[in-house]
């Protein structure tokens, strides 16, 4: 999966958007009569037969090197075929080309990692791993290793049922506005330009409607996921995911909690200066679109929704990638995302679909999308497990392969790029770099407030959420919500079907802005038509895929370690001390 949730994005200039994994099988379908003890008992009735019959078959002998190299050959390829019906299956529900039973999908993925010999197997050899002498056998351990922790999680008939559920009410569900139906787009398009503030109140609150009935399922699910996560001496859910990705959690926590420190200051001007500009007496979380749209903009005729795809093309083809033969599919529909991006079978089936709004925003996420997509095909390893397919949790980085992908929206960033692609004449461009740090700067500080949301929800699910969601506002946004206004959290399908996710977005800023200074470092001003730009990119990010942890890809590339200096440079913050450590 991939990046821009409507839930996050302005409008302006936002390309987050992505991706990511439609979850939820039931392999025994059940009236909606049954009570939920019946369900339960069915679960784990399920979970017995199932296991049985993974042991019941002759058991595997695993007692040698070669025999392992061979028993792995086969379950990756039993892997692979699994995602690649998860793609498909995603793919159909969210573009409606075709039939699909995300059941049954995910059944097929469930069969891997619910089986314990299997599991035993790897775990037996990893802890044997030092002294096989083989780096890339030892690599594959580890990642199947991971995938079998995240696997057992994400393979549970009940998380799963619940999340499949909860998946498909938001994913279908039909918003009111005023009488009639409305999408998520819509709605963003008219916050964007609605000049009343009353209006733009009531715009913001239409998607309490889904959070109102999807919030009971949301805590039943993050209990269930941190209970299974307790299993595996994990603290809660938020932890075991950080571990799978090979993040560590004190640094991670350092670095965002350090990140809202240096731009508070900055924020609140921008508060400030707002309510002044729009006369407002009480700034509420309904205006930052409006108000964003008039600091720093383009106007939404330089990026015509019909062009966006020959941009692209156009751009991508003078660095370098071939795109006439690639085997990336494009589409534009209306999903509860910005974009989505799926790769079906890496390296030779890449889709992905863009939300269609409008402006410079629409052609950031499209940009972003279609850099994953150029991650999928140009991704060049034998075994499966390397090849980051984002099904399981534990077979890849997502904030890696967002910050890959989000490179390429920070191209149309550029004031050179901007003056080479767009018509936007050269006191417009030089207007907009001054002010678009202000976008930027909201970004932050919006998935700041959702990654707490979400990593204080996790640490304790029954507390009051509502009253939680409200002080997040206040301290990452600066607005303050009344006890009467509707919750909105609930109404976000990240924390359903991409739990853990926000802080990926974050980190794939820092990454993306880190890399684009690599960029120019080595090609200058030629990196927006150098065609060797590709064969970097793709020696550097691309090809090796898994193979190598996520931090040392980015040493490699940048000569450094993650850090948040370019990210603030381009806030226009000055990186005044040390925010983070190595890796």
């Amino acid at each position: 999966m991939t990046i821009s949730p409507m839930d996050i994005q302005t409008g302006i200039n936002d390309s987050y958007h992505d991706n990511r994994k439609t979850r939820g099988y039931r392999t025994i379908k059940i009236s909606s009569v049954f009570s939920q003890c019946g369900w339960k008992f069915l679960c784990g009735f399920f979970i017995v037969v199932t296991l049985i019959a993974c042991n019941s078959k002759e058991q595997p002998q695993v007692t040698s090197k070669n025999e392992l190299i061979s028993y792995l050959d086969t379950l990756e390829q039993r892997y692979e075929n699994a995602c690649m019906q998860m793609g498909i299956a995603n793919w159909n529900s969210y573009s409606k080309e075709g039939s699909y039973n995300l059941d049954e999908a995910k059944a097929e993925l469930g069969k891997i990692f619910l089986d314990t010999t299997a599991r035993h197997i790897i775990e037996k050899w990893r802890d044997k791993s030092d002294v096989l002498a083989d780096k890339q056998l030892a690599r594959r351990l580890e990642l199947w290793n991971r995938c079998f922790i995240g696997g057992a999680i994400y393979a549970n008939p009940e998380i799963a049922a619940i999340e499949n559920s909860l998946q498909q009410k938001i994913t279908n569900f039909k918003f009111k506005f005023k009488g009639s139906s409305i999408t998520r787009a819509k709605l963003t398009t008219m916050m964007r330009g609605e000049k009343r503030q009353l209006a733009r109140r009531a715009l913001w609150s239409v998607t309490s409607q889904v959070s109102e009935i999807a919030a009971k399922d949301l805590t039943q699910l993050i209990s269930l996921r941190n209970e299974q996560s307790k299993k595996h001496g994990f603290e809660n859910y938020f932890s075991l995911a950080l571990h799978l990705q090979s993040i560590d959690e004190k640094w991670l926590l350092k670095t965002l909690t350090d990140l809202e420190k240096q731009t508070r200051f900055a924020f609140e001007e921008f508060v400030a200066s707002s309510k002044t500009t729009l006369h407002l007496k009480i700034f509420g979380p309904w205006d930052f679109d409006y108000s964003l749209r008039l600091t720093a903009s383009l106007p939404d005729k330089y990026f015509p929704s019909d062009s966006v795809f020959t941009v692209i093309h156009r751009f991508q083809h003078g660095i370098g990638f071939p795109v006439d033969s690639l085997p990336i599919k494009e589409v534009i529909k209306d999903i509860p995302y910005g974009g989505l991006s799926l790769a079906i079978k890496i390296p030779t089936d890449s889709r992905f679909l863009v939300n269609p709004t409008k402006g410079k925003g629409f052609y950031a996420v499209a940009f972003h999308e279609y850099g994953h997509s150029l991650k999928a095909v140009h991704t060049n390893m034998k075994y499966p497990i390397f090849k980051g397919y984002e099904w399981v949790p534990g077979a890849q980085c997502a904030a890696y392969e967002e910050g890959v992908a989000e490179m390429h929206s920070e191209f149309t960033e550029d004031s050179l790029w901007l003056s080479m692609f767009t018509k936007a004449t050269s006191k417009q461009i030089e207007s907009y770099m001054m002010d678009r740090r202000i976008p930027s700067l909201y970004r932050l500080r919006r998935l700041l407030k959702d990654f707490f949301f979400e990593y204080e929800m996790y640490k304790h699910p029954q507390q009051d959420l509502v009253a939680l969601e409200r002080s997040m506002f206040n301290k990452y946004l600066l607005v303050e919500l009344s006890e009467r206004e509707p919750h909105q959290y609930a109404s976000s399908i990240w924390y359903t079907s991409y739990p853990c996710y926000y802080q990926n977005y974050i980190l794939a800023a820092m990454i993306a802005t880190q890399l684009q200074e690599a960029l120019t470092n080595k090609f200058g001003d030629s990196k927006f038509h150098n065609p060797d730009v590709a064969s970097w990119i793709i020696e550097h990010l691309y090809s090796r895929g898994e193979y190598e942890e996520w931090m040392d890809r980015i040493r490699n590339a940048t000569g450094k370690s993650l850090e948040p200096g370019a990210y603030l440079r381009k806030l226009g913050i000055e990186d005044t001390k040390s925010l983070t450590q190595d890796l």
